[in-house]
């Protein structure tokens, strides 16, 4: 890789390509064949630079739409679920009442997603993945919403530990100055 200047912009362009292994028909490539060429067409300082742009509003909205499909394919599921038991032993009353809850249930969900501007699309496949029997542990009817969903959790999981680890650190420093004062 050499350095080179265009226009006072500083840029990282490879010397020499090397092609290890020619695509062939039957391989299909991981992330492109010329994603380092391409790559070195941008300033470094722009390629490698952290993103600048605040997503809290979109935060806060993905997390509510995330909870709506969430809550939608997990009544839809329980509703699949319900009524398959019902089938099966006979329907009583209080089968009968507790599909009629999560009907009502899955129908004000429903309308409330959409009031929130979820896409229908999603809407539909939602309650699709939960009449299949999927709940949104298992399967997630929004890929994206899901993984940050999960992110999220994982990241409160996280901050959760390192507040247990904070509280630990304070008790040793505790024990730490008590131990010099009594000596």
């Amino acid at each position: 890789m050499t350095n080179t200047f265009a226009e006072g912009a500083e840029y990282t362009m490879p010397t020499q390509r090397l092609r290890r292994n020619p695509p062939s028909p039957d391989r299909v490539p991981v992330f492109g064949n010329d994603m380092q060429l391409r790559t070195a067409l941008i300033p470094d300082r722009i390629r490698a630079a952290p993103i600048n742009h605040d997503y809290e509003l979109l935060a806060v909205q993905d997390a509510q739409n995330a909870g709506y499909l969430r809550e939608i394919q997990d009544l839809a599921a329980e509703l699949a679920r319900v009524a398959a038991f019902a089938a099966v032993r006979g329907h009583n009353q209080t089968d009968q009442l507790r599909v009629r809850q999560l009907e009502s249930a899955l129908d004000a969900t429903m309308t409330d997603a959409a009031a929130a501007g979820i896409a229908a699309s999603d809407i539909q496949l939602a309650v699709e993945q939960g009449r299949a029997g999927a709940y949104w542990i298992d399967r997630p009817a929004h890929r994206y919403l899901g993984r940050i969903a999960q992110l999220t959790d994982e990241m409160a999981g996280r901050l959760s530990e390192l507040d247990t680890y904070r509280q630990r650190i304070a008790e040793l420093e505790h024990r730490l100055a008590q131990a010099r004062d009594n000596a």
